[in-house]
């Protein structure tokens, strides 16, 4: 929410400041020109630099998903693995077998 309120105040500076400079000004890069407003100019940049942030916390966003889909694989894997070996160790303690409960109690047959 926080980072909505910034973005929307940002955006109305810009905003305001390209309404305020309307003026025509000759832009040069390299050796490309073209008239424009300084304001137009930096709203441009403002909304191309905020296209780019997007960009940036949206593949850092994915890298974080894949990240948390990979821990809770593992996860369910090692609660597998947990409930194998609760049922290894119940099945150690408590034997069923008719022969070996017979060979564990000989004093009961007297």
């Amino acid at each position: 929410m926080l980072r909505l309120l910034i973005l929307v105040i940002l955006l109305a500076v810009l905003i305001v400041f390209a309404l305020s400079n309307t003026d025509l000004e000759p832009i040069w890069l390299v050796s490309f020109g073209w008239h424009v407003s300084i304001g137009t100019l930096v709203l441009g940049v403002g909304v191309v630099a905020l296209l780019f942030g997007f960009l940036i916390g949206l593949i850092g966003d994915m890298q974080q998903r894949s990240r948390a889909r990979r821990a809770e694989q593992h996860v369910r894997t090692l609660e597998s693995q947990l409930v194998e070996l609760h049922q290894r160790l119940d099945r150690l303690q408590n034997p069923t077998s008719p022969l070996s409960s017979s060979v564990a109690s000989p004093e009961t047959k007297v």
